[in-house]
Parts: structure tokens; C-alpha cells; sequence
């Protein structure tokens, strides 16, 4: 005796094979999507730890229209400065700011500075603060 299998059977066969299909590539684009952003977090993880920790302000100068801080860079790795923040507003960075390892650089910043203030500065990069220091004029 043979069986006859239907036209209707075999097309529920082949949706159940495409619905294990999509599962499986489902799966395996999750193990892969997952090993990608691990891997990035590592690295900003790193890099964060290895520049937070690599900046000290050697000296800075003021007067009414710049603000100079001298950095010096005592990580292993080269560190940009991307952004500023005097008193909590972003200030302009006159130069571009990339301080080598074991190297000092300068970063100017352009404001109004009045005499007999403080001013709170935020050096940034990428990542998040730099350094922060306080300036009297």
C-alpha cells in the first residue's frame, strides 16, 4: 500500500522548516550581535579607565578673554580633549588639544572672564570628564 501525501500536507512542511529556519538564523545573529557589543564595551571601558586616570593639570593662566591649562598626559596612551565646560556652559577650544604620552599640552579656552570671579572648568573627551579644576581671576 502507498500513501498519497497531499499537496496541503508537504506546504506544512516546508513552513515549519522555514519557521525553524528564521529561529536559527534569530539565534545565531543574537550570539553574534551580543560578541560585537561586549567587545565594545571593552574597549570603552579600557580606554575610559586608561584616560581618566592619565591627566593632571601642571599650571593654567587667566585674563579676560583666555583661559591656558597646561596637561600632562602620564598614561600610556594619547589623550584628545573634544570638548570644554566653563561654570557648566561649553566654551570654545582654540587649539586642537592631542597630548602625547609622557608630554605636556596646552589647551586654550576663549570666554569673558571678569576679575575677582572663579571659574569651574570641565576639560572633555569621548568618553566623559577629563579633569576638572577651578580658576581665580
Amino acid at each position: 500500500m502507498t500513501r498519497h501525501h497531499s499537496k496541503r500536507s508537504r506546504s506544512g512542511l516546508s513552513a515549519v522548516f522555514a519557521v525553524l529556519l528564521l529561529v536559527l538564523l534569530t539565534f545565531v545573529s543574537g550570539i553574534l550581535f551580543y560578541n560585537f557589543v561586549m567587545q565594545n564595551i571593552s574597549f570603552a571601558t579600557n580606554t575610559f579607565n586608561t584616560q581618566m586616570a592619565a591627566l593632571l593639570v601642571n599650571s593654567f593662566s587667566i585674563n579676560s578673554t583666555h583661559i591656558v591649562a597646561f596637561l600632562q598626559n602620564t598614561g600610556s596612551a594619547l589623550v584628545e580633549v573634544t570638548s570644554a565646560y566653563i561654570n557648566g556652559l561649553i566654551t570654545a577650544i582654540v587649539n586642537l588639544v592631542k597630548i602625547a604620552p609622557n608630554a605636556i599640552g596646552s589647551v586654550i579656552l576663549t570666554g569673558d572672564f571678569s576679575p575677582g570671579s572663579t571659574y569651574n572648568v570641565n576639560l572633555c573627551n569621548i568618553f566623559s570628564t577629563v579633569v576638572t579644576f577651578q580658576v581665580s581671576f
